[in-house]
């Protein structure tokens, strides 16, 4: 159950954030297997002044943040950094050195869905 957050600043066409949104689902969907169903990706823009870009970084900078269950190798990893890259820049023609990817692994145990915890602490 990915949950993914695509930041960039406003001013996007439409067209644009739904090819950002579709470049991220191919990638989850042909790297990882996830299933469409299990897929949480949102876009949140943001003001100019409210983020700033760090040097080398253009102002197309797209920050993205993954939540994902723990259990994946590196190499795994490597391959779903690779390919969203990979899907954005195809789709949405964004430049791969502006495109900065976080994955964060948090515990099975902080996962619920339904009011359901996905694993019992021990």
């Amino acid at each position: 159950m990915p949950l993914v957050k695509i930041e960039i600043r406003t001013g996007k066409p439409v067209a644009y954030r739904q090819l950002l949104i579709e470049s991220l689902r191919e990638a989850f969907v042909d790297t990882l297997q996830t299933p469409e169903a299990a897929l949480w990706i949102r876009l949140c823009e943001r003001k100019e002044e409210n983020f700033p870009m760090p040097p080398g970084r253009s102002g197309d900078a797209v920050l993205i943040e993954v939540s994902l269950m723990p259990g994946r190798s590196a190499e795994k990893k490597e391959a779903l950094y690779r390919a969203i890259v990979e899907q954005l820049a195809r789709n949405a023609g964004v430049h791969p050195e502006d495109v900065c990817i976080v994955l964060y692994e948090p515990p099975v145990e902080n996962w619920a869905e339904h009011g359901e915890a996905f694993a019992s602490s021990p």
